[in-house]
Order: structure tokens, then C-alpha cells, then sequence
């Protein structure tokens, strides 16, 4: 789905590139997790920092907080 080519973007708040990127999400233990934007706007508004989110989210494995994030941009498939 993603080009290696393609670099990670520089996001701040949740409305920034108009929410159009996916966040990988990683845990310390191993398990990684894609979301988009609109997923956590959903709890926490498009006004808020992403890495503010990212401190409060738990893996869904072992439930701890130790997660990462990384963001691509978003693509569309067109096969």
C-alpha cells in the first residue's frame, strides 16, 4: 500500500495535510496498528496534537501505553 520511497510527513494537529495520511501506531511489544485521521478526531477533535494522542492511546494486546506513531500519506489504490 505504501512506496518506500515515500518519506513520513511532519504532523502537528490532526487537521493538518486535511487529514489525509494514515498513522501507524507500534507498541513497545511488537504489535503495530493503522488508523486514519478521522478515526481519532473522532474522540479528540481536529484540533488536537497528535502526539498528545498517541500518550493516551493502549495497545490492544498488552495494554500498555508505550506507543509510537509514524504518518504516510494517504493512498488510493486505482487498479
Amino acid at each position: 500500500m505504501y512506496s518506500s520511497i515515500m518519506g513520513d510527513l511532519q504532523v502537528v494537529r490532526l487537521s493538518d495535510h486535511f487529514g489525509q495520511y494514515v498513522v501507524q501506531l507500534r507498541c513497545a511489544c511488537g504489535h503495530t496498528r493503522e488508523c486514519y485521521a478521522k478515526t481519532l478526531a473522532g474522540f479528540a477533535g481536529w484540533d488536537a496534537k497528535l502526539a498528545d494522542i498517541v500518550r493516551r492511546l493502549r495497545c490492544s494486546r498488552c495494554g500498555k501505553r508505550s506507543c509510537t506513531a509514524r504518518v504516510f500519506e494517504r493512498t488510493v489504490d486505482r487498479s
